[in-house]
């Protein structure tokens, strides 16, 4: 057995098969098209939307929200929150074999917040 097949053979199938692939840029404009209020950020690596609402507290609320939803799926999120406007920024996991690109997982996520 080669060396390379040891090490193989260490690592779980599963494990091997985490990796996740970046969308091609034609589809990531053609999921953005049916996530509205979402657009690609400036530097391509993820995308965002900004929110305004009624009061604080319903902002804070929708922190909340995002926050959970994030964490139950183990998607990294960027949220800010100044007032009644809310930031958020999503892209791909580093631990998934993404770093900073778009993955299926940032827009099911995105269609998960609205």
């Amino acid at each position: 057995m080669s060396r390379m097949q040891k090490v193989l053979s260490l690592v779980p199938v599963m494990e091997v098969m985490k990796v996740v692939m970046r969308l091609k840029p034609e589809r990531v404009q053609e999921l953005l098209r049916d996530l509205p209020g979402w657009r690609l950020r400036r530097d391509g690596l993820g995308i965002e939307n900004v929110r305004s609402f009624n009061s604080g507290k319903a902002a804070r609320s929708f922190v909340g929200h995002v926050c959970k939803l994030a964490e139950s799926r183990r998607q990294p999120v960027s949220v800010r929150l100044a007032g009644k406007q809310v930031s958020i920024t999503l892209q791909g996991h580093p631990a998934k074999g993404c770093v900073g690109g778009i993955n299926g997982a940032v827009f099911n996520l995105a269609g998960q917040i609205g």
